[in-house]
């Protein structure tokens, strides 16, 4: 069945009137259908929408590029740019075959006022030609009969290459007989749906159903605690003159007070040591104690069954009978004015003390004792827990109670991963569980 093909002629319009009326020429010669800007104002922004139902409803878009980039757009998203290249743009977006014709600079014959004279036009056009180059298949012309026949040509191979919806005249169809077939092919199609409804339903797929609720919960709240690290600071607070108590200042100088600063360690190692303070008490303090709840929903029993519950990095997790050892404190020099009133009560009480700083302090180690875990569930070093089932009923659920303990190791919104395994499964199915720290 013949078909005839709309196609779109895009361009700057007043230095290629004569091009364009030689390019419809050759397009109805050819017994297509040329359209362009002469049925409505390109620069018009309200006929934009006519401009796009056009391009859709066109089969192949012909872009002409001389010496102008033309009208430009003075508000919206697209500021900035030529209708023209709007235009084609739009053609790109909704992927109708572009077929650009670009003018060959050293053929083509111009007059100074076909030529773009704002510098910022001219970049914007020779922008334009890049992307166009880029990204389509282009022809070069030399004059507009060259023009025209190159035209006729690229669209001749497009229209055998590449086929497009085309017009095609409405009394060569049957419509009352194509009506019938679209009724009846409608028939058939809910016929089918119905058919294919009732078949799953009666061949509806056994599965285990398998979800891991912690303390009850699909997501959990732990407290994070604060950093106090004001003792730390003082701790390793830098000395100056004026801390020095007037009774010391004949024995203390400035060159000690420096050698000390100078031993201080570093904000990096008293930060990482905050950190690890701060971590070490919210263990000793405050863990979290979970319990583990594995349930079937499904309508088959789960044989065979693994699962791996994988917490993010900024949650550790424990048995509860972890041990804690608080961190090793940075070392430092002895400061001069504890040297000083050390040195002063030896001389009144005439004996050794021990040389221990009343701010260097140790922190007792956290114990947490509870039964050893069950073989059906472990701890691994990865930060993560495992366990194994010979099997689980539907319907049924298993618990892991009060075995394991959670620290935050920052503040914020993160994920565990609930990794579910069994002879049922095809592959792993992954349940994501909402941790938040604060």
């Amino acid at each position: 069945m013949e078909k005839k093909y709309q196609i779109f002629i895009s361009s700057t319009y007043e230095d290629l009137i004569e091009e364009r009326r030689k390019v419809q020429d050759a397009i109805l010669s050819m017994y297509q259908f040329p359209i362009g800007m002469e049925m409505f104002s390109a620069a018009d922004e309200e006929q934009w929408q006519i401009i796009k139902e056009t391009i859709d409803s066109s089969d192949y878009y012909v872009l002409i590029i001389a010496y102008r980039y033309g009208s430009i757009i003075e508000s919206g998203e697209e500021k900035g740019i030529s209708y023209t290249e709007k235009e084609y743009r739009y053609a790109v977006s909704r992927k109708i075959p572009v077929l650009a014709f670009l003018a060959d600079e050293k053929s083509v014959a111009v007059t100074p006022d076909k030529i773009e004279k704002d510098e910022d036009s001219k970049r914007k056009l020779a922008r334009f030609k890049e992307e166009v180059r880029a990204n389509r298949m282009i022809d070069v012309w030399k004059s507009k009969e060259d023009l025209a026949n190159k035209v006729m040509v690229a669209l001749s191979k497009q229209m055998y290459r590449n086929k497009r919806p085309g017009w095609v005249r409405a009394d060569l169809f049957d419509i009352e007989e194509t009506q019938k077939e679209i009724i009846d092919l409608n028939k058939k199609l809910r016929r089918l749906e119905e058919e294919n409804a009732s078949l799953k339903k009666s061949t509806r797929t056994r599965n285990p159903v398998l979800k891991l609720e912690i303390n009850d919960k699909e997501s959990l709240s732990l407290p994070f605690l604060e950093d106090r690290s004001n003792r730390i600071d003082c701790a390793y607070m830098k000395l100056t003159m004026d801390l020095v108590p007037e009774e010391a200042k004949g024995s203390i100088t400035q060159q000690m007070l420096d050698e000390y600063n100078n031993q201080l360690p570093p904000e990096e190692e008293l930060k990482k040591y905050r950190e690890e303070m701060r971590f070490f008490m919210q263990a000793k303090n405050s863990p979290f104690p979970i319990s583990l709840r594995v349930c079937n929903d499904g309508n088959q029993k789960a044989n065979d069954l693994y699962i791996e519950v994988i917490f993010p990095e900024e949650i550790a997790v424990y048995e509860k009978n972890k041990e804690f050892t608080a961190p090793d404190a940075p070392s430092k020099g002895v400061s001069p004015i504890d040297r000083f009133f050390w040195t002063r009560a030896k001389e009144r009480i005439n004996m050794v003390v021990p040389v221990h700083s009343d701010r260097e302090r140790r922190w007792n180690t956290a114990l947490f004792r509870q039964s050893m875990v069950p073989n059906k569930h472990f701890y691994n070093e990865g930060n993560s827990i495992s366990i194994r089932m010979e099997n689980l009923m539907n319907g049924y659920t298993w618990e892991v109670e009060d075995a394991y303990i959670l620290v935050p190791k920052k503040r914020g919104t993160f994920e565990a991963e609930c990794h579910f395994m069994c002879e049922e499964y095809e592959e792993t199915v992954i349940q994501k569980i909402q941790i938040v720290a604060d």
